[in-house]
C-alpha cells in the first residue's frame, strides 16, 4: 500500500470518466452489455464481467478497447464458455477466478488460457473475493451463506433464509479484509453485514432500516469495499448511488450519483459493482449503461498522517 490514502474528508468528483464501453450496447471489444462485476489491479487495469456477452473482458488503462480473457464463445457449459457470469477476482499470477452463475460453478482460468477449470460446482455463487493470503470466498446465494475454498468451511450465514443476524435472504457480492472478517452485502435485507473470523453472526455496517432511499438505508444494494480503517463504499443498486459509510456510523453519505438513474456524467443506473486503484480513485460497473465509470478522488483536504489507507479491492 501507499504511504497516502484515502481520509475522511477525501471526496470524489462527481462527475465520471468512462474508461470501458461507453460505446452503446453490443459485443465488440469496445462495448459492452450490461457489467455486472469488476476487478482493479495494482496497473489500473480493470478486468470485467461483461455479463450478457458471456465474457470477461481486460482494460489496460487508458486503452479505447478491451481484450478477451474468458469465455466469448456464446452462452453455455462448456469449458470456454460461460453462462451469465456475476464477478471476477484475479489473484498475484494472473489466475482468474470467475462466478458463473448460471451455470452453478467457479471457474479458474489460467493466464493466457482459452479454457478453464471448474474450482466448485453445484452452487449458486454470485460473490467471489481472495483475502491476503490467497483464500477464495464464495457466496452461495441458494444455501444463504458464504464458504471459505479449498475446504468449503462455512464463513458467514449458512442459517437458513431470513433477517436474523446470523442469516441472509439474498447474498450478493462480498468483500474480505486484511483481518480475514467477511464484508456480505445481502440485497433481500438491504444492508451490509460483517462476520469476524469464527464469529457466529454479522453485525450491521450499513443500512438495516429497510427498503429506503434516506442516509440511514439502502435499497437492494450490491458490492461493498471496506478501508482499512473500516469505512465501508457500498453500491446502493436501485438508488443508484454510491454511499461512504464511517465505521460505527448510523448514516452514510453519498459520494456519487443519488440523483435518479440517467446517462450524464454524474448519474448511474442500477449499478453493480465497485473497486479502487492503488491512489483510491473510484470504479463503478454502471451496468445498465453498459459502461466502466472512474471518478476521480480529491485528498488535498488530507493533512498528512490523518488519512484512512487505500481501500482495496
Amino acid at each position: 500500500m501507499p504511504d497516502d490514502g484515502i481520509c475522511a474528508s477525501a471526496t470524489w468528483n462527481r462527475n465520471g470518466i468512462t474508461v470501458a464501453g461507453g460505446n452503446g450496447v453490443g459485443s465488440a471489444l469496445n462495448q459492452l452489455h450490461y457489467p455486472y462485476g469488476l476487478f482493479v489491479d495494482d496497473d489500473a487495469t480493470i478486468y470485467i464481467v461483461d455479463s450478457l456477452n458471456y465474457r470477461v473482458v481486460k482494460w489496460e488503462a487508458g486503452v479505447s478497447s478491451g481484450r478477451l480473457v474468458a469465455g466469448g464463445n456464446g452462452e453455455g457449459n462448456r469449458n470456454n464458455q460461460l453462462s451469465y457470469t456475476t464477478k471476477v477476482v484475479v489473484d498475484k499470477t494472473g489466475t482468474i477466478f470467475i462466478c458463473d452463475a448460471d451455470n452453478k460453478r467457479v471457474q479458474r482460468w489460467s493466464k493466457n488460457d482459452n479454457y478453464g477449470q471448474t474450482v466448485i460446482a453445484n452452487i449458486s455463487c454470485i460473490g467471489l473475493a481472495l483475502d491476503n493470503k490467497g483464500s477464495l470466498y464464495v457466496s452461495d446465494n441458494e444455501k444463504y451463506r458464504v464458504i471459505k475454498l479449498p475446504d468449503e468451511q462455512v464463513v458467514a450465514g449458512g442459517n437458513g433464509e431470513g433477517s436474523a443476524l446470523n442469516q441472509f435472504e439474498n447474498p450478493d457480492h462480498i468483500f474480505v479484509d486484511y483481518d480475514q472478517s467477511i464484508f456480505v452485502v445481502d440485497y433481500g435485507n438491504n444492508l451490509v453485514m460483517k462476520w469476524a473470523v469464527d464469529a457466529k453472526e454479522g453485525i450491521v455496517v450499513a443500512g438495516g432500516n429497510g427498503w429506503g432511499n434516506h442516509t440511514n438505508q439502502l435499497a437492494a444494494p450490491t458490492s461493498v469495499v471496506v478501508d482499512h480503517m473500516g469505512t465501508a463504499y457500498v453500491v446502493d443498486r436501485n438508488n443508484h448511488r454510491v454511499m461512504r459509510w464511517f465505521k460505527d456510523s448510523k448514516a452514510g453519505s453519498v459520494i456519487i450519483g443519488g440523483q435518479g438513474w440517467g446517462n450524464e456524467t454524474n448519474k448511474l443506473c442500477t449499478p453493480r459493482d465497485l473497486a479502487f486503484d492503488r491512489q483510491g480513485n473510484l470504479y463503478v460497473a454502471d451496468a445498465a449503461n453498459h459502461r466502466i465509470q472512474m471518478f476521480a478522488i480529491d485528498k488535498s483536504s488530507c493533512a498528512k498522517g490523518t488519512y484512512r489507507k487505500d481501500a482495496i479491492n
